[in-house]
């Protein structure tokens, strides 16, 4: 029996990892790379998450002539930046594994005369006026498209003998 039992927990955590990526992730740690008297002297963690890879979907209409979204795929890596007591950057500090996220995202919106706009999302950041070059995150960007997005290119035809 408490091998049935075992197996049943092991099981349901497994379901609950597929049901729930995001919980199931492992997080930054600081008992993972400090002696408890590093962290009572003052040691501590940060957990950046740096996007590294950003895939769009072609555009597809949804919801009504006019409102258009693309599927996004997100690639994010947890870096784990350990700090010494006196604020030093710790070579202790350890990156964990990429986390994939899937989303909609909405591109443009449908307007009154059966056109549409883009649409902009209320958290949308705006390039910085000083920024030459792209050396800012160019995540979390406005669609800078053209509303409705043109078709897909489509690949040469093929040759006829």
């Amino acid at each position: 029996m408490p091998n049935t039992r075992g197996v049943t927990i092991v099981l349901a955590a497994l379901v609950a990892a597929a049901a729930f990526p995001s919980a199931a992730r492992a997080e930054c740690s600081l008992e993972n790379v400090a002696s408890p008297q590093e962290i009572a002297g003052g040691w501590t963690i940060h957990e950046d998450l740096r996007i590294v890879k950003q895939v769009d979907s072609a555009p597809y209409e949804q919801g009504g002539a006019g409102n258009w979204f693309v599927d996004r795929e997100t690639t994010t890596l947890p870096i784990c930046s350990v700090f010494d007591d006196l604020g030093g950057y710790s070579l202790r500090s350890y990156m964990l594994q990429p986390v994939v996220t899937r989303s909609q995202v909405k591109i443009c919106e449908a307007t009154a005369d059966g056109g549409s706009v883009r649409f902009v999302p209320a958290d949308a950041k705006p390039r910085p006026a000083d920024t030459a070059y792209e050396v800012y995150s160019p995540y979390n960007r406005p669609y800078a498209g053209s509303c409705p997005p043109p078709p897909p290119a489509r690949g040469p035809a093929p040759e006829s003998r």
